[in-house]
């Protein structure tokens, strides 16, 4: 974990209930201060619009339960609250002990190494973690052909309440040309500051993989602002609008490869050493972001895991990692699959309207019935 790293918003719906668990009513009484709009009161059902890009026309209108849009830096530091978080660590290497008491110790690049009882790399999408565990080539991200270029920007007071206009939070843009944008708000803590509000949005298009490593070789962050502010040009409103007024010189411009990791996969199982580690999060599910699944199944990670550790039934640490693995494998396996198929659909005019942010919207899965679940310790969570 770094302390000084790029903020972004991100998209809590069905997982809520499961991160209140978490929390407690305390921490989660605290939930409204650290979303993207602390004074925007979180609606029981949200139907932002999906605009066609080239026209500004409504083409749908999605329909999203309690949606929370939290910023990823108040989040954390709510989280972090009682936790003794330590910040620059990098792992080298785990080793295990399997002689009882059975532990694993972690060493860190600084020389240091800490004993437990379990490890569960929750490390982001290049996690170490699953590099130690399956290997550096079977660790590998698959790349996917699409560009990204996020810009996070503030405006003046009167822009600002114009894009803003078109949703308190989230805008949806598709495009004929084969093109998706998005434009969210990303921080606005003052209600009658517009002009201190922070906006981020993106453009994202088809690129071979191969010329979009040509591209990084090449491009730094004026030429992405000038791909952005090119590609722009093809939109109407909120869009057009939003790279228009940005300055020559604007430099929070993030180029953002599309990518994911399956771990349904056969050649993506690892040795979890006895129930000694295992993976959680991003590190174990990467998914692209257009469907907004990656915070939620996440949070079912950890759902699941406090349920069952803490719940053991006389059952060893091995059987609960393996009961864990199992579930997680195949519910995140299949996100993982459909958020690929959304984002290539999303990017093809021809089937916007059959993609599943259209069709299955934010819900989880692509079916309304849960996954099976192995385990009758899971199933609270399983009806979320």
């Amino acid at each position: 974990m770094r302390e000084n790293e790029r903020d972004w918003g991100i998209a809590c719906h069905w997982s809520a209930p499961i991160l209140a668990e978490l929390m407690g009513p305390e921490k989660w009484s605290r939930m409204q201060s650290v979303q993207c709009d602390p004074n925007f009161k979180t609606p029981d059902v949200d139907a932002p619009n999906v605009y066609n890009g080239a026209t500004g026309e409504v083409v749908n209108q999605l329909h999203f339960p309690k949606v929370y849009r939290f910023l990823r830096s108040r989040l954390r530091a709510l989280l972090a609250e009682g936790i003794n978080v330590c910040f620059g660590k990098r792992l080298t290497s785990l080793t295990y002990h399997q002689q009882p008491p059975s532990y694993v110790t972690a060493h860190y690049e600084d020389g240091t190494s800490e004993r437990a009882r379990l490890v569960i790399g929750a490390d982001g999408s290049n996690s170490i973690t699953r590099h130690l565990l399956v290997g550096p080539e079977r660790a590998k991200l698959k790349q996917l052909p699409f560009n990204a270029v996020f810009i996070n920007a503030s405006y003046t007071r009167e822009q600002a309440q114009f894009l803003r206009s078109f949703h308190p939070i989230t805008s949806v843009i598709v495009h004929p040309d084969n093109l998706m944008a998005v434009l969210m708000l990303l921080d606005a803590p003052e209600q009658d500051k517009p002009e201190e509000w922070r906006f981020t949005f993106y453009i994202s298009w088809r690129t071979p993989v191969e010329q979009q490593e040509a591209e990084a070789q090449v491009m730094g962050i004026p030429e992405r602002l000038q791909q952005a502010l090119d590609k722009s040009k093809a939109y109407a409103d909120p869009i057009r609008s939003a790279h228009a007024w940005l300055p020559d010189n604007h430099d929070k411009v993030y180029w953002t490869r599309n990518m994911n990791w399956d771990p349904s996969l056969p050649e993506h199982a690892w040795d979890n050493h006895g129930g000694l580690v295992t993976l959680a999060g991003d590190a174990a599910h990467a998914m692209t972001y257009h469907r907004g699944q990656g915070l939620n199944h996440a949070l079912d990670d950890a759902g699941k895991l406090v349920k069952l550790l803490t719940g053991s039934s006389g059952r060893s640490q091995s059987e609960i990692i393996d009961v864990y693995e199992t579930e997680m494998r195949a519910r995140a396996g299949e996100e993982v699959r459909l958020s690929e198929m959304n984002s290539y659909m999303l990017h093809d005019w021809s089937q916007v309207k059959q993609s599943p942010l259209i069709t299955r919207q934010l819900a989880k899965g692509s079916r309304d019935e849960p996954p099976a679940v192995t385990d009758g310790t899971c199933e609270a969570n399983n009806s979320t």
